[in-house]
This record gives C-alpha cells, sequence and structure tokens, in this order.
C-alpha cells in the first residue's frame, strides 16, 4: 500500500522535527541568554499557534476535501519559519525581538501538520484496516532516533540547532509530495453540526481532560531538559532520555490496537492521565540523573497511551464529514493547555526548580485523571451521543 508507506515516511520525518526541537531549543534559548518572560513566550509560540492553526486547517481539509495540497503549505511555511531562525542566528540576530517573528511563523504552519497527518491515517485505518498506531509508531521512532542523533550537537553552537530542525523539515515537506493531495469532497459540515457536537457532554469532559492533562505536560515539554542539566546531565544524555521515552512510547503503539480491543478507550484515558500524574511527582522528588532515566518509560502511558486512546475516541465519536473539525478541536484543546501551562511552569521552574514545577504539574494531572474518570464513566453508561 504505497500511500500507507508514505504516511509512515511522513510521520518519521515530521516527528523528527520534534525530536530536535522540545529537548533542545530550550538549552538553545538559554544559550542566547533568552529567560524568563521571553523564554516562556517563545517556548509557547507552537502550541499558542496549535490554537488557531489546527482548527482553520482541518475546516478547510473537510470543506474542499484535501490532504497532501494543505500539507505542503503547511511544511513549506514551517520550512521557511525556522530557515528564518537559522539565518537569524548565522548572522548574530539571535535575540527575542528578532527571533519572534520567525518562530511565530513557524508555529502556525507547523501547528497543523501532525493533525492533518493523523486525519489521513485515521481515514487509512478506516477505508482500508490499517490500525492507526502501527502507523503512528513512525512518527514515536522518528523523534527518538532524531533525539539520540542531535545529542552530539553542541546546544550553545549558533547554527548547529536551527540548521537541523530546518533541515528535517524540508526533509518532510519532501515526503508530502507522496501523499495522496485530496479526497473526494464530503457532505459539508453545518454550523449547526459542529455546535451539537461540541455541546454533547461527554465531548465537553473529554476536553476538559486533555487541556488539564496537556497543560501539566507542557511543565515536561518545557522543563524536563533544563531539570536534568540541574542533576548533572550532559547533551547526550539529554537525547538519550527522551529517546527512552520515546521508545516506551514506540512499544505501547505497537501493542495499542489489541490493547485498545479490550479495554475502551475513555478508561485508558484515564489510566493515562493517573500514570501521568504519579510520573509527575517522582520526577519532581528523585535524586539524580539515573533515577529520572529510569522512570522514562512511563511516557509509554502517560503520552503514548493517552494519545492513542484520545485519537481513537475522536474517530468513533466524529462522523466522517466532521473529522478533520473534530481532530481540529481536540489539538486546539491540547495546544490551549500547553500555552497555559507553558506561560507559567518556567516562572515555577525557575522559583523552586524541579520539585515545586513537577509537583505542580502532578497535582494538575490528577485533577486531568479526575475528570477523566467522569468521562469514562458517562460513556459507560450509554450517553455519549447526548446533546
Amino acid at each position: 500500500m504505497p500511500g500507507v508507506v508514505a504516511l509512515r515516511l511522513y510521520y518519521l520525518a515530521n516527528f523528527a522535527v520534534l525530536g530536535v526541537y522540545l529537548p533542545f531549543f530550550p538549552p538553545w534559548l538559554a544559550a542566547r541568554g533568552i529567560e524568563g518572560v521571553s523564554f516562556g513566550l517563545l517556548m509557547a509560540v507552537l502550541p499558542a499557534m496549535s490554537v488557531i492553526g489546527p482548527p482553520a486547517f482541518g475546516l478547510v481539509a473537510d470543506a474542499l476535501g484535501l490532504r497532501g495540497h494543505l500539507l505542503r503549505i503547511a511544511c513549506a511555511g514551517a520550512f521557511a519559519g525556522f530557515a528564518g531562525v537559522a539565518a537569524l542566528a548565522a548572522g548574530g540576530g539571535g535575540s527575542f525581538a528578532a527571533l519572534l517573528l520567525p518562530v511565530v511563523v513557524f508555529g502556525f504552519f507547523r501547528s497543523p501538520m501532525t493533525m492533518m497527518g493523523d486525519v489521513v491515517a485515521l481515514e487509512a485505518a478506516r477505508e482500508r484496516q490499517v490500525p492507526y498506531g502501527s502507523t503512528r509508531l513512525f512518527g514515536s521512532m522518528g523523534f527518538l532516533v532524531a533525539a539520540v542523533l542531535a545529542g552530539e550537537l553542541e546546544p550553545t553552537s549558533a547554527v548547529e540547532i536551527p540548521l537541523a530542525i530546518a533541515a528535517l523539515l524540508l526533509v518532510t515537506l519532501g515526503a508530502t509530495f507522496a501523499l495522496p493531495s485530496r479526497v473526494p469532497v464530503p457532505a459539508r459540515p453545518s454550523a449547526a453540526q459542529i455546535r451539537a457536537l461540541l455541546a454533547s457532554a461527554d465531548v465537553r469532559l473529554f476536553l476538559a481532560a486533555t487541556f488539564f492533562a496537556h497543560a501539566a505536560f507542557a511543565c515536561y515539554d518545557q522543563c524536563f531538559s533544563l531539570h536534568l542539566l540541574a542533576r548533572g546531565a550532559t547533551p547526550r544524555s539529554i537525547g538519550v532520555a527522551w529517546a527512552v521515552g520515546v521508545f516506551a512510547e514506540v512499544v505501547l503503539m505497537a501493542n495499542a490496537h489489541a490493547l485498545a480491543a479490550r479495554v475502551r478507550a475513555p478508561v485508558l484515558l484515564a489510566v493515562a492521565h493517573g500514570v501521568a500524574a504519579l510520573r509527575w511527582i517522582l520526577i519532581a522528588f528523585v535524586p539524580g540523573f539515573w533515577p529520572l532515566l529510569a522512570l522514562q518509560p512511563l511516557h509509554g502511558i502517560a503520552f503514548g497511551l493517552a494519545w492513542v486512546s484520545a485519537l481513537a475516541y475522536v474517530k468513533d465519536r466524529a462522523p466522517k464529514h466532521l473529522l478533520g473539525t473534530a481532530q481540529g478541536v481536540f489539538v486546539a484543546t491540547v495546544s490551549s493547555g500547553s500555552v497555559t501551562g507553558m506561560l507559567g511552569w518556567i516562572h515555577v521552574y525557575r522559583r523552586g526548580g524541579g520539585a515545586l514545577a513537577f509537583g505542580g504539574a502532578a497535582l494538575v494531572s490528577a485533577i486531568a485523571c479526575g475528570i477523566a474518570i467522569a468521562f469514562a464513566r458517562r460513556t459507560h453508561a450509554g450517553r455519549n451521543a447526548e446533546s
């Protein structure tokens, strides 16, 4: 199935971008002297743009049946943005004011890249009986390999990290040309149908749990590399630590289809958010680098299980002609939580270190778990279609 192979290649390259960006862009910013509010704002750009980009791209995708065309626009824009970051850094212009515009351009166009890939993958799961997890795990593999290899780069170098990210975005753009450009235009979603879906009690609970879970996860994305450095990690060991977590994610996603056949997605979501709360409290208080590394396999459950279960719920809950829109709303909710967290966690970390920041994240994840339990109970009672 050439389309499935192309989609897996797209996931591989797309998540390799994040394998460099998430672990190493925060230390790169810190090495440029960007701290405090400026640091938090730059790190919050990607999730902030993800509140706008995915719903907009999702509506266009549903209305016009566009797939590869939109992905090419998104990848080209993201590449242009980070090429601008690399050019500024090479010219000695790596200040907050100079970086803000290209980072915003990158963030806006990068924001729908995963969501649009997920739409294509979910359609493949429906039409070709290809499990989503077996496709999505290639993204985790791309992240893993990139995080390990990027550990060989010098985070204090002006150009190595931004050039690596820009190069991977260019590879991702190339992969989109092997994906279907469009699908037959489905029935166009009406505003009333969208409102009815979003007004459903189960959807509201699902989105609320998603918001709090990703507000907590923002602490990991923003502060974990800094926390590792404070515990004596080297740049290479930072990449290894992130890779161990993502390897656990790969294993989870490889077996997600069998797990989903036995346990309902809402129950799996509650379990994942509960494990996340446990993970953050352990990260907050275990001493040294090696215990932190030993905790990384929990990422497979805390993130991998949560993501696959959430996508399974969206696929089953949304009508076919609303899939792109529903996926866009889900990603926007994820991003809203991430923005909220990123605007706060770095200040908490600067004041109280990893113990205070990840202790707070554990509390927020516990709230997400409580909401997810209510969500699971409601769907079990058969009221998931109420509006």
